[in-house]
């Protein structure tokens, strides 16, 4: 004789998979955080994007949370915009030597 599944538990049929996890909130923050360190502010957004990203990532292999697109996302968003922040900051350094103002 089978017993009934508990009440208030999802039974799926044949052919009905499991429906995946929804993203995780560091996921879309790292991938929202990324896009705007982009647009905004260029030095603290990116390196917050990355560590978010990287955190979230994590989970989603570890299969504790879905999200591992937008975590990748927000992964290579904040490496472009800390590798353009490094880049301008290298920049305004040049200059400030080349215009003899030491």
């Amino acid at each position: 004789m089978t017993q009934a599944p508990p009440p208030n538990t999802p039974t799926y049929g044949p052919g009905y998979a499991v429906p995946a996890p929804l993203p995780s909130g560091q996921a879309t923050a790292s991938m929202v955080l990324g896009i705007l360190g982009l647009l905004m502010i260029p030095i603290v957004l990116p390196i917050i994007a990355l560590c978010l990203g990287i955190s979230a990532r994590r989970k989603a292999d570890r299969g504790e949370a879905g999200g591992r697109n937008m975590a990748v996302a927000g992964i290579v968003l904040g490496g472009v915009g800390c590798a353009l922040a490094l880049l301008g900051v290298v920049v305004a350094v040049v200059q400030f030597v080349s215009s003899g103002s030491l």
